[in-house]
């Protein structure tokens, strides 16, 4: 194969093989796409952020899913899809528009199950007005590929005119969760090792009926989705982008008591841990209570609450008050906490 085709030297250096790490969205993510990105001539369009505005007032997204197991408490790999897809678009001020879904099915799974997981997505569709207009399916030999894989790519039309982005942050900004953490990756960790923890269950849901209505808020900066790496990869990553601190206060957080229990069994950071219909939103100060209003009018938000501030002090890190008054360092994950979650 190398006599036929040339292939660059260069890379992540010290990388020679990709690790389960690489696709956590730690640390190590970031490092994969920079390589990658930077073989492509650059594009003001992309901005570092999950979903792309485009000119004429559209946004698009893309992604790719491979959770195991693939239908667990509170959702399933179609409904997860979807809603991972339409998430993107949301936190951006998008209205999720229309769909292309890829099928990776491995040769032998069943199609009644395949059809129920369609049906799942299909749903969220529904719900939203959202139109499937193209897709593709492909069936490779047994052992392949792990049951199945989707992928979607979601376009969608946006709502406000200034793009929210981590770029916008200024000091004294709030920084609002409109849901206990790390729901979605604390279900399938208590699936994949046998914990029983009542009540806990996946917060996969598709976020735009309550972020639709804090879009009209003059000062709000930006919002994200808290999926891989989990809220402590997003606040990280807006500390960074913006080149200002951020603080938290863990007191403040609210937190989900069986969640907060399988990660201390295993030994997880619940920061670190995926949620799939949970945003982080910052906004102006003398807005803040404003939106937290208008999220809790919606069952997704009934749980929001300002959990911390943006600050010019230690730019580029995130800081956190713990229980017990003191401060640390909140970082992304280097490695893979636990693969294939979404």
């Amino acid at each position: 194969m190398r006599g036929l085709l040339s292939f660059p030297e260069e890379g992540v250096p010290g990388l020679e093989r990709l690790s389960i790490g690489h696709g956590a969205g730690g640390s190590l993510t970031q490092e994969l796409i920079d390589q990658i990105t930077g073989r492509f001539d650059g594009s003001p369009l992309a901005d570092g952020e999950d979903c792309a505005i485009l000119p004429g007032g559209f946004a698009v997204t893309i992604d790719g899913y491979t959770v195991s197991p693939l239908s667990f408490e509170g959702g399933d790999i179609g409904k997860l899809s979807i809603c991972g897809s339409v998430n993107d678009l949301s936190v951006r001020g998008a209205k999720p528009l229309y769909l292309a879904l890829g099928v990776i099915a491995e040769e032998g799974f069943p199609v009644r199950e395949l059809l129920g997981y369609m049906e799942s997505a299909a749903a969220v569709c529904r719900s939203l007005g959202v139109e499937l207009v193209t897709g593709d399916s492909k069936v490779v030999p047994r052992g392949q590929v792990d049951g199945l894989f989707l992928s979607t790519c979601c376009l969608g039309r946006m709502v406000r005119e200034d793009p929210l982005g981590a770029v916008n942050l200024r000091p004294g900004d709030a920084v609002i969760l409109t849901c206990p953490p790390g729901l979605h990756g604390a279900t399938i960790a208590a699936h994949r090792y046998g914990l029983k923890a009542r009540g806990l269950s996946s917060d996969c849901a598709a976020l735009w009926p309550m972020l639709e209505s804090v879009l009209p808020v003059s000062g709000l900066r930006c919002m994200r989705d808290c999926t891989r790496g989990g809220l402590a990869t997003v606040l990280c990553e807006w500390s960074e982008r913006a080149g200002l601190g951020i603080e938290i206060d863990e007191s403040l957080i609210p937190w989900d008591e069986a969640a907060l229990s399988v990660c201390d069994l295993l030994g997880f950071e619940p920061l670190h841990m995926a949620g799939e219909g949970c945003a982080a939103v910052a906004v102006e100060e003398g807005e803040a209570q404003r939106t937290v209003t208008l999220l809790k009018r919606h069952s997704l938000g009934e749980r929001a609450s300002v959990i911390g501030r943006v600050t010019k002090e230690h730019p580029g890190l995130v800081g956190i008050r713990t229980h017990s008054g003191g401060t640390r360092l909140v970082d992304r994950p280097v490695g893979e906490l636990l693969p294939r979650i979404c």
